[in-house]
């Protein structure tokens, strides 16, 4: 049977989430589509770290007020997590919302995006099954400069047994 090596995780810690440099996104033509996303447990992104997420990710948004991250699908199931602010989140034809404390799930490739409609800063917690992802936006987000944005974990230096 083949096996594979697997990189040793780094020891069990808590990881501040607000600790990492986050990427400021945004949509040309549209003023309100403007988020920072944060990759602490994204294996392969920038400022992402290697604390033993082998088989999930996650990201972290920010929306200030009136602000929102545009529709767009993902090729995996995604658990959002609001952790601060008031949030509209429309999933499908639905939308419903979404304060600190709740969560909700979106289904593989069902269009969806959030917005802040709140007064303060919105925190969302994006939850992912898988270490790589592919998100199609309707309009291309810069400093991406594709609607289509692909996330893999980095190929592993370590030397595979077989």
């Amino acid at each position: 049977m083949a096996t594979t090596a697997r990189k040793q995780p780094e020891a069990t810690r808590a990881i501040d989430l607000d600790q990492f440099e986050g990427a400021d996104v945004n949509q040309e033509g549209d003023e309100r589509a403007e988020l920072r996303a944060y990759f602490p447990l994204t294996p392969g992104m920038p400022n992402g770290t290697d604390a033993g997420a082998e088989e999930s990710m996650l990201v972290c948004i920010e929306l200030e007020p009136g602000n929102h991250l545009p529709s767009h699908r993902d090729s995996h199931e995604e658990l959002l997590v609001a952790t601060a602010g008031e949030l509209e989140a429309t999933i499908g034809d639905e939308t419903i919302a979404l304060k600190a404390g709740q969560c909700a799930v979106v289904p593989e490739m069902e269009p969806h995006g959030l917005a802040n409609v709140g007064e303060e800063t919105a925190h969302v917690i994006g939850f992912f099954p898988n270490t790589a992802l592919n998100a199609t936006f309707e309009e291309p987000l810069e400093p991406f400069g594709t609607a289509e944005i692909t996330v893999e974990p980095a190929p592993s230096e370590e030397p595979q047994d077989e």
